[in-house]
């Protein structure tokens, strides 16, 4: 079915991609700057994309900032841009980037103005020296040959402010008459035309007859200039750039606020067509000039009327363009809706067909799947029984003997109870069988439901207080009932140490019981994990488990709950409590009619005493065991959740060494970077946090990384094992474990940390060499550390811990595992035998040394010296 889906879907997106084969191209235009000129190119640019529906257009702007227009043209070339037009602010400010767009194989187009390079693909703009010279030769024929001019130029360093006045000068050198009186630049803004106006005339005066602005807006301010002075109606003004529309150069040249302009066209169409006949491959020329016309009175009425048509021409076009793009974009809707809806037309048909076919095989699966689980396990536990009484009746019959000390007698009370527990599992594995083939049978009898409750229960009391979970029962009046004891009793059990495993810390457990309308109703309710929502309804199924805290159950004690309540005809529920946990509700009828009432011993007969779990931790939390004896007691850590495994090692252990222990990987690990152990003895499977992640911390951190850790574990695969390696542990130990085993491997341990102790305590020659053990690495950088501050007599432990990134008892405890002496006594020592090294190497006096060592006072140097070498300092100098 997911196959069938899968073509489907590329079907689709074929057929929709199939009619655009075509290159999509990237074309990037970087502006100097923000105006209505370039505003107009903007626009003419946008429109000529309108041809070509494989063209994407992105422009950026400046504004004037060369290291702006820089950081965008090297964004453009980052991003792959097919085609990269630019107006550079300056001829040589952005010429490194545009070269290295060029260098990498992308398309240069310079527009408008250029730049110090040769390396550009294409140029297209106007003949900037040409304008200059017909400016120049119309100023000198409109004043006769004779006459004082000003020029302001545009941004100084940009190629159209140099080439206009290039052409300027050029044009005016045929006039001797005319004075070129002062040259001032701008930037290319009315306010820049304005204040190099104001400057001139306070420089020159005011017997000026004509200014000559490098672009309209300029001229405008500099007129501005003049009318504040009163000499508006003497001087008169040229620009170039002549824009139609209101404002524009061609409107100031009508009304007389210009005398003439110079139509600078902005062609952004012939822009778009160059680019897109260097992408496509066809013929280009590399300079590219466009047409200009002088505007004067007598043709700007004409130009704007021109410029109106046009503007006119262009609202049509952008309307048309607008209402094609939403044709085409429903046509494309539409084609996407009918294929779509064939598609899932025939999906629809295909998952009815598959659909039913799939529940008959996922139940014939489940079914398969469970009977195969169930036929395994039953198999497993007829063989397990066997062996199991074999175990049980010779550790009940060394129980009855009185010569037994108290450690035999609790480890072989230990093996009793972890026997009787595996009976009650292989116990509930043939009784699931046994129901699911038909063959369980209902023993009943009648008694006092209430007592019998209220004792088991009891029986959990122990339990709960170990986990801190508070316990009731409320089994109000006497409640006597027709139903099968022994049943009974594997109901409770089950939903009450159900209740209590998967509880919180001082969590609450509520048992009640009540008796209405020939129904007895036992609701059994808690405040822990809880069980999702989406998964309540499956709680019963066998082999269920609702979420990964559950690993540690085998999925169908709650199976067997409800297959014992149907044999009752009854009915068992189960709910999601809002504040967290579950409640559980058994509800059986009072009478079994039918059924043969037999006689049946007390619920107290019942053998429930070991009814708790032996998985289930008696205690919580972090214990504390440590054995009586010298401080010289190496000291383990060991972390397993199984309370009774973790006592069997204590009990190993505690004879000879100080023993701590922490009931998961998380406890586990802040017990280690606490203490600092000789060894860590870890589990693997954990909650919370598990072995291999508590090792492979253990390792990365400084302050513990050389202790060895034993991964003691039931992971046996050779893959299992290398993980733990991989992790960073000593050594791997799986179980069932032989005890001596064990405490050989921690005896091998320890002395190979021993061994590794005396080599760094005495590799102060190696403290430079390179290593790649950690430990090495540490006591090298501690030494080095160490002789840096030599001469600091305020040098202490808390400083080197500082710079060593721990605290100064994890210094003190890494330092003394390591070397076998404490920090400090290091540090005197480092500094005796730099002073003895220095008394046979230089002539220095007693003081001297003692000072440079870091003593703060001669004589107690004198006495340290003479307690570790055995003589005074001045005793064999110079022998």
């Amino acid at each position: 079915m997911k196959n069938i889906a899968y073509v489907l879907s590329l079907l689709m997106l074929t057929l929709m991609t199939a009619c655009s084969d075509r290159k999509e191209y990237v074309i990037a235009m970087s502006q100097c700057s923000e105006d209505i000129w370039r505003e107009k190119l903007n626009t003419e640019m946008l429109a000529g994309t309108y041809l070509y529906d494989n063209v994407t257009l992105r422009v950026a702007s400046a504004n004037d900032d060369n290291v702006r227009q820089t950081e965008q043209i090297n964004g453009f070339v980052n991003d792959g841009v097919d085609i990269l037009i630019v107006a550079p602010n300056q001829m040589n400010t952005v010429t490194p980037a545009i070269e290295n767009a060029y260098n990498k194989g992308i398309p240069v187009i310079l527009f408008d103005r250029k730049t110090g390079s040769d390396k550009y693909t294409a140029f297209i703009g106007a003949d900037n020296v040409k304008m200059g010279r017909t400016m120049g030769e119309y100023i000198a024929s409109r004043l006769g040959g004779k006459g004082r001019v000003l020029e302001i130029t545009g941004l100084k360093g940009s190629s159209p402010a140099i080439e206009r006045h290039q052409g300027f000068a050029d044009a005016l050198k045929h006039y001797p008459g005319i004075e070129l009186v002062a040259v001032s630049s701008g930037t290319w803004m009315q306010q820049s035309g304005r204040k190099a106006m104001e400057a001139m005339l306070d420089s020159v005066g005011g017997n000026i007859d004509y200014v000559f602005a490098h672009n309209d807006r300029m001229a405008l301010g500099a007129r501005q200039a003049a009318q504040a002075r009163g000499l508006a109606g003497r001087i008169k003004f040229i620009g170039i750039d002549a824009l139609p529309g209101k404002g524009g150069g061609i409107e100031l040249v009508r009304d007389g606020v210009l005398d003439a302009s110079y139509i600078y066209p902005t062609r952004g169409d012939m822009v778009m067509q160059l680019a897109m006949s260097i992408l496509e491959k066809h013929p280009y020329q590399r300079e590219n000039l466009m047409k200009t016309a002088l505007v004067t009175k007598d043709n700007a009425e004409v130009l704007l009327m021109q410029a109106e048509e046009m503007n006119k021409l262009n609202d049509k076009l952008n309307m048309m363009h607008d209402r094609v793009n939403m044709y085409l974009t429903q046509y494309s809707h539409q084609k996407v809706y009918l294929m779509m809806f064939i598609i899932i037309l025939v999906l629809l048909v295909l998952s009815f067909v598959a659909f039913y076919r799939t529940i008959v095989v996922k139940r014939r699966m489940r079914e398969d799947a469970a009977n195969a689980k169930l036929v395994f396990f039953t198999n497993i536990s007829h063989e397990f029984r066997t062996p199991l009484t074999l175990i049980a009746d010779p550790v009940r019959r060394m129980l009855e003997a009185d010569n037994l000390t108290t450690q035999q007698r609790s480890m072989l009370c230990l093996v009793r109870k972890n026997v009787d527990v595996m009976l009650r599992l292989v116990g509930e594995i043939l009784d699931l069988r046994k129901i699911q083939n038909g063959k369980m049978q209902l023993t009943v009898s009648r008694f006092n439901l209430s007592d019998s409750v209220g004792q088991w229960v009891a029986n959990f009391a122990p339990l709960a207080d170990s986990r801190d979970v508070e316990l009731s029962v409320d089994c109000g009046h006497d409640i006597n009932i027709e139903a099968d004891l022994y049943k009974m009793e594997r109901i409770c059990y089950n939903l009450i140490s159900n209740a209590i495993k998967y509880n919180r810390k001082g969590g609450r457990v509520r048992i009640s019981l009540a008796a209405d309308g020939g129904m007895a109703r036992l609701t059994v309710s808690d405040t822990g994990i809880g069980i999702p929502r989406d998964k309540i309804n499956h709680v019963f199924d066998r082999f269920f488990q609702a979420s990964a805290e559950n690993r540690g159950g085998t999925g169908i004690g709650l199976a067997i709950v409800k297959a014992f309540v149907d044999l009752h005809h009854g009915q068992v529920t189960a709910e999601a409590n809002a504040d967290g946990g579950a409640t559980f509700t058994v509800s059986l009828p009072l009478t079994q009619p039918g059924e043969t009432i037999v006689e049946q011993p007390d619920a107290a007969a019942l053998e429930t005493g070991d009814s708790v779990p032996a998985d289930i931790p008696m205690s919580g939390g972090v214990e504390m065991m440590t054995a009586q004896d010298d401080g010289e007691r190496k000291s383990i850590v060991v972390v397993d959740d199984n309370s009774d495994v973790k006592d069997y090692i204590v009990s190993l252990l505690s004879a000879h060494y100080d023993v701590k222990c922490a009931s998961d990987g998380r406890e586990g690990l802040a017990l280690c970077v606490k203490y600092v152990p000789d060894l860590v003895i870890c589990d693997v499977m954990m909650p919370v946090m598990d072995g291999l992640e508590m090792c492979r911390r253990l390792k990365a951190e400084t302050a513990t990384s050389h202790v060895p850790v034993i991964l003691l574990t039931a992971r046996t695969f050779d893959d299992q094992r290398a993980e733990g390696y991989d992790c960073g542990a000593d050594a791997y130990i799986t179980k069932p474990f032989s005890s001596n085993v064990l405490l050989s491997r921690v005896r091998n341990l320890l002395n190979e940390r021993m061994k590794l102790k005396n080599i760094y305590s005495g590799a102060e020659a190696e403290e430079d060499k390179a290593a790649d053990d950690p430990d090495t690495r540490f006591v090298a950088d501690f030494r080095h550390r160490l002789k840096e501050h030599l001469s600091d007599s305020e040098l202490n432990v808390e400083t080197l811990a500082a710079e060593l990134g721990l605290s100064r008892v994890q210094l003190y405890r890494k330092v003394k595992q390591l070397t076998g002496s404490s920090p400090v006594e290091i540090i005197r020592i480092t500094r005796l035998k730099a002073a003895e090294q220095l008394l046979r190497t230089t002539s220095k006096t007693v003081s001297e040394i003692s000072y440079d060592v870091g003593f703060s006072s001669p004589s107690y140097f004198t006495k340290c010296f003479k307690d570790y070498f055995g003589h005074l300092p001045n005793e064999g100098r110079g022998v």
